[in-house]
């Protein structure tokens, strides 16, 4: 549901690399290279566990509208948004979105570890609980990189930076459409990743 349209009228934003620390204020970032230690050689079976390394909201008890919100993972297949020119490292973001209620968390799967995979793009509630688009951040995902955007977070619809991203997705939905999405659409705002 498209709840509002704003234009943005600041410099360029300039993405920078995901990393749990950088994102927290957002969300949980699930980062091998910067969460897992070395396993030593001779190891056999699960060597490490990261407990809670990302928790899942549901906060569908708070809607208007009293019904179930099963949890379920769902396969996604991006491709390069149109938005995106790859050549030139520039993405023209053309909205935000926010799941009111849950929770969001995506899997890349069979995606090089050390590769760029997809832009993550998050901003912050202003007074009216629209985005702020001053407050607006955006991070490069490698292959081995998942993301949680927490549950009423603004953030972009993912940019694959690849040919064909596949990814598992994972969230409680309550089948009602006004729940499920607030969309904002965005005008003049420019990201530039040069990771």
């Amino acid at each position: 549901m498209t709840v509002a349209s704003l234009e943005y009228n600041g410099k360029p934003v300039v993405a920078e690399e995901l990393t749990p620390e950088a994102f927290k204020k957002f969300g949980y970032v699930i980062s091998p290279k910067d969460q897992a230690p070395k396993i030593p050689e001779g190891t056999y079976g699960m060597a490490y566990r990261l407990s809670d390394a990302s928790i899942p909201v549901n906060n569908y008890g708070n809607s208007e509208f009293k019904t179930e919100a099963p949890c379920a993972f769902n396969l996604q297949r991006f491709k390069p948004p149109k938005a995106l020119d790859r050549e030139n490292k520039v993405y023209n973001l053309p909205n935000v979105e926010r799941h009111p209620y849950t929770t969001q968390t995506f899997f890349p799967m069979g995606v090089d570890a050390e590769k760029a995979a997809y832009l993550v793009v998050v901003c912050e509630n202003d007074e009216n609980k629209l985005p702020d688009l001053s407050t607006l951040r955006v991070f490069v995902a490698r292959g081995n990189q998942s993301v949680t955007y927490g549950a009423a977070v603004w953030h972009g619809g993912t940019c694959s930076l690849i040919d064909q991203l596949d990814m598992t997705m994972f969230m409680y939905d309550n089948g009602v459409k006004a729940d499920e999405v607030h969309l904002v659409e965005t005008s003049g705002l420019r990201i530039e990743y040069h990771l």
